[in-house]
């Protein structure tokens, strides 16, 4: 399966600049395969048609880049692809996974994290935070 990153190399907007950057940085720190594709080259004009035609479209109709694909299928725009990571879904945004895989994921982390706190008794530390060698705030924590 090939993810695919459309982008623009010539824009003024500098919304889109940093969306392109901050796209292309997630996708490389967290090691996915993709393909960029600059829709201003010339020698792009059927990749550029075809993200008019079949990418993610804003209220006013216009196609807003990034756009990123699984293949033939679009994921979405970049605010989509901000929502996924918030909602830690990404591989399930780039279609890396299916959505019973995630849930069986989703679950499996859920029961690990209640078997956690059972063992624990749900005892509270105090910790006591020094900067300078001075005492300057008191926290706790429920473990």
């Amino acid at each position: 399966m090939v993810l695919r990153v459309y982008f623009i190399s010539t824009t003024g907007r500098r919304d889109i600049r940093k969306g392109q950057i901050h796209v292309f940085s997630v996708l490389s720190s967290w090691k996915f395969e993709y393909q960029a594709i600059d829709v201003a080259a010339p020698e792009n004009e059927n990749e550029r048609n075809f993200v008019i035609d079949t990418g993610k479209k804003s209220e006013d109709g216009k196609v807003i880049l990034p756009q990123i694909f699984q293949e033939e299928e679009c994921c979405g725009n970049y605010l989509d692809f901000l929502n996924a990571i918030e909602d830690e879904k990404l591989r399930l945004f780039l279609k890396e996974i299916e959505e019973q895989e995630f849930n069986a994921m989703k679950q499996k982390k859920y029961e690990e994290k209640s078997t956690n706190n059972e063992t624990t008794n749900g005892k509270f530390i105090l910790l006591e935070i020094k900067i300078k060698n001075r005492r300057h705030n008191r926290i706790r924590i429920l473990i």
